[in-house]
């Protein structure tokens, strides 16, 4: 925590702070199968004491499982081995068998409240030592899982009258498990935000309807909020996202410039990046360590910069040696020059 602290208020660090998305991987440490880590708020706090105990990451996170927050109105999912529970399944088959549902009680979901709780008992765990990131679906993106893409899209570009109330339902969804998350003692939000990318949807339909959802939304929050990537490149599309209130940073894709979107969101915004987390499993440990070396080298003299995975999890068949690479080059660096 301190050294996180040590970076927002703008003090020296002894070095650069690191994070990596390892709420997946906590389950080779949680004794169970990932079914029941996705169900277990115990067993994904076990697993993440497992990973502390590992690498000693600077942020932890709670269960980066977003389709459990679609689970909650019906949405059909999959809970594969090795891996977080993804869509199946949209909630509706057809337009005609939507009803706009209405925000669910935390509690009363046991979706929704596994991923508190969860967030909570890590909090509490990691409480006075480093803080917690609480990974949350995004407003824009909560209809796709549940309507699907391409109509949700229809409803946007075509039946305007018909996208409001899902519109305001996603919002009231995004901000009740947002102060859920705060109130569990998590320190940020982290949203990986897919739809409002020009690269997948029109500019117009983003910069008229989906960013200032997305506008409402973050005004709204108690904690700060962190950007994330969501798979795809952000380049100078950053620019079009980093006035959003309660912003803290962004998470960018590998293939991003650190140093160009240092450049488009100015010196003040937190940066994380940028090696690609699911590639981990089939690079070798010399080029992580390259790789390592290269991202603090680019970074070095940048006090807002916060070392991280990007992309999904990390998978869970990474060998933990890879893991420690980073974690072993990152401590054998020099503090960021102020």
């Amino acid at each position: 925590m301190e050294r996180i602290g040590a970076l927002l208020t703008g003090n020296p660090l002894d070095r650069p702070p690191f994070t990596l998305t390892l709420s997946l991987y906590g389950a080779r440490f949680a004794g169970c199968s990932c079914r029941v880590y996705y169900s277990d708020p115990e067993a994904y706090a076990e697993g993440q004491r497992g990973v502390v105990k590992l690498c000693s990451p600077d942020i932890v996170f709670s269960p980066f499982a977003l389709p459990l927050e679609a689970a909650a109105y019906g949405a059909v999912l999959e809970f594969p081995e090795k891996g977080p529970p993804y869509l199946k399944k949209p909630a509706y088959k057809s337009s005609q068998a939507m009803t706009v549902p209405n925000p669910c009680n935390i509690d009363a979901s046991p979706h929704l409240s596994f991923l508190v709780r969860a967030a909570e008992k890590v909090a509490a765990d990691q409480k006075g030592t480093r803080p917690v990131a609480a990974p949350i679906l995004a407003p824009t993106d909560l209809p796709i899982l549940l309507l699907g893409m391409d109509t949700w899209l229809e409803m946007l570009l075509f039946k305007p009258d018909e996208a409001k109330p899902w519109v305001q339902f996603a919002l009231d969804h995004f901000i009740k498990v947002a102060h859920a998350y705060a109130t569990a003692g998590a320190a940020f939000l982290v949203t990986p935000v897919m739809l409002t990318n020009p690269a997948l949807v029109n500019p117009e339909l983003a910069q008229k309807i989906l960013i200032p959802l997305l506008r409402d939304a973050f005004s709204q929050l108690r904690i700060p909020i962190v950007f994330h990537h969501g798979g795809n490149r952000l380049g100078q599309n950053i620019r079009l996202f980093k006035e959003l209130p309660n912003l803290a940073g962004f998470v960018i894709d590998e293939r991003d410039s650190l140093s160009e979107a240092r450049q488009e969101i100015g010196p003040e915004m937190l940066l994380l990046g940028n090696i690609n987390g699911p590639f981990m499993l089939y690079r070798n440990l010399e080029d992580i360590k390259q790789r390592t070396d290269s991202i603090l080298k680019d970074r070095k003299g940048d006090p807002k910069f916060i070392f991280a995975s990007t992309g999904a999890d990390i998978p869970l068949e990474t060998e933990e040696e890879k893991l420690i690479t980073i974690r072993n080059t990152i401590a054998g660096s020099q503090g960021a020059d102020r």
